[in-house]
C-alpha cells in the first residue's frame, strides 16, 4: 500500500510540474490556433482600477493612465474604491477635471467593488488593473488588437514583477517565467486558465459577475468567459510592472490567499468549465487543481517512503527527499546572502507549497476574507525601471 501511495504521488507531482508543460509545448507547436489580431484595432475602452487605501501609489497610477498611448476620447478611467479611508478618494477626485471617474463604495471586498463598477463602464472592452501596476504606454493597444477576433473574449497581459529583495527574487523570476511559458502554450492551443489580475481585458457583454464573497475575482471572471465559449488569450506584448511581495511573510500570505480563494471558488462551483469543454477541463485540472494539491503529494511521498526503509532502494529515495528539504532549509538560512545560489530554488519551491498547504485548509474552512489589504507600497517602479525579476507574470 505504501509503495502504491508513493508511486502515485510521485507520478502526479511529476506530471504536474514536468509532463504537463512538456505536452503543452509539443501540442502548441503542432496545433497552434493564433487569434486574428489587428494592430490597428482601437475600440473604446473602459479602464477600471481597484483600490483600497492606495494613497501612496494612486496618483502615480493615474498619471500613468493619462500617459497611455491610445486614441483621444477612446479611453475612460474609473477608480473603484472599496471603502478607502486614507485619502485615496480625495486624490482621485483631484483628477476629475482630467476625466478620471471615482466610484467610492463602502467596504465590501474587491469583487463586490468590481461588480458595482462594471455597469458604470461606457464601453464594451473593459480593462481591469491594480493600483500598483504601471502600464507601458502601448499596453492597452496591445490588449485590444486581439478583440478584432470575435472568438476572443478576454486578453491577459505580461505583468513583470519587480523586486530588489535577495531572499527570493531570482527564484521568483524563474517561477514566473515557467508560469508564463505554460500560459502562452495554453493560449496557443485553446485558452489560458486564469489571467493576471493586474492587467487583463474582457468584453463587457461577457462579464458574468462572480459572487461578492469570491476572492479570486480575476480567475472566475476569465473562466466565465471561457465557459461562454470564447477564448482567453495571453498577450506577451502588453507589458506592465508591479512591485512584488517585499517580505517572505507577505509572499507566504499571498500564496495562501490565492489557493484559499481558488479552492473556495471550486467548492462554490464558480469558475469551472462546462462539462462538455473537455480541453478546458484537462488544462484546469492539470494546471490548477493538481498544482494546488502538490503539497499533499509531497507529504504523501515522504510519509509513505518512511514506511519502506527496510529496502535499500527506498532508503536512497528517502535520503534524496531529506537532502532536498535540507537544501531548502539551507536556502532559508542563507536567503539574503549572495552565496545562496541554487539553494534558493528548493527554498522558494517549499515556500510556495507551504503557502498552498495553508490555503488548502483556509479555503474549505472559509477563513479567507473577501476584503483585501494592500501590502506596504514602500517602493514604486514603472515600466523600464531596473531590476524586474522576470519577463513573465
Amino acid at each position: 500500500m505504501a509503495t502504491t501511495i508513493f508511486l502515485l504521488a510521485l507520478a502526479l507531482a511529476f506530471y504536474t510540474y514536468f509532463a504537463y508543460p512538456l505536452i503543452l509545448h509539443v501540442v502548441s507547436r503542432l496545433a497552434s490556433r493564433a487569434p486574428h489580431a489587428d494592430p490597428a484595432h482601437r475600440p473604446p475602452v473602459s479602464l477600471i482600477i481597484a483600490a483600497y487605501n492606495e494613497a501612496k501609489v494612486i496618483a502615480d497610477k493615474l498619471d500613468n493612465c493619462l500617459k497611455l498611448d491610445y486614441p483621444p476620447g477612446r479611453l475612460e478611467v474609473i477608480v473603484a474604491s472599496d471603502g478607502s479611508d486614507d485619502g485615496t478618494n480625495e486624490i482621485v477626485q483631484r483628477y476629475a477635471a482630467r476625466g478620471i471617474r471615482l466610484n467610492a463604495l463602502p467596504r465590501g471586498g474587491k469583487t463586490r467593488a468590481l461588480n458595482q463598477t462594471v455597469p458604470m463602464a461606457s464601453h464594451e472592452i473593459v480593462v481591469f488593473s491594480d493600483s500598483n501596476a504601471m502600464f507601458r504606454q502601448d499596453a492597452i493597444a496591445q490588449l485590444t488588437q486581439h478583440f478584432a477576433d470575435p472568438a476572443v473574449g478576454a486578453v491577459s497581459g505580461d505583468v513583470r514583477l519587480v523586486n530588489d529583495n535577495p531572499e527570493f527574487s531570482e527564484s521568483e523570476g524563474l517561477y514566473y517565467r515557467y508560469e508564463r511559458a505554460i500560459q502562452a502554450a495554453e493560449s496557443a492551443i485553446h485558452s489560458m486558465i486564469g489571467v493576471d489580475g493586474a492587467m487583463y481585458a474582457v468584453r463587457k457583454s461577457l462579464y458574468r459577475a462572480p459572487s461578492d464573497d469570491i476572492i479570486c475575482d480575476d480567475f472566475v471572471i476569465s473562466m466565465n468567459v471561457l465557459r461562454d465559449g470564447h477564448r482567453v488569450i495571453y498577450s506577451p506584448a502588453a507589458i506592465a510592472t508591479e512591485d512584488s511581495a517585499p517580505s517572505l511573510r507577505q509572499e507566504l500570505r499571498r500564496r495562501s490567499r490565492y489557493i484559499a480563494a481558488t479552492t473556495h471558488a471550486l467548492l462554490k462551483g464558480e469558475g469551472l468549465p462546462r462539462p462538455s469543454q473537455w480541453l478546458a477541463w484537462w488544462m484546469y485540472l492539470s494546471h490548477k487543481l493538481l498544482r494546488w494539491l502538490v503539497p499533499v503529494f509531497l507529504i504523501a511521498m515522504l510519509v509513505s517512503n518512511a514506511l519502506l526503509l527496510d529496502d535499500p532502494l527506498w532508503r536512497v529515495a528517502f535520503a534524496g527527499q531529506v537532502l532536498f528539504y535540507l537544501a531548502a532549509a539551507a536556502g532559508f538560512v542563507l536567503r539574503d546572502r549572495r552565496g545562496a545560489g541554487l539553494l534558493r530554488i528548493p527554498f522558494y519551491f517549499c515556500l510556495q507549497n507551504l503557502g498552498a498547504l495553508m490555503g488548502l485548509f483556509r479555503g474549505p474552512l472559509k477563513l479567507q476574507k473577501a476584503a483585501w489589504v494592500s501590502p506596504d507600497r514602500t517602493v514604486l517602479r514603472r515600466p523600464g525601471d531596473s531590476n524586474p525579476v522576470t519577463p513573465g507574470d
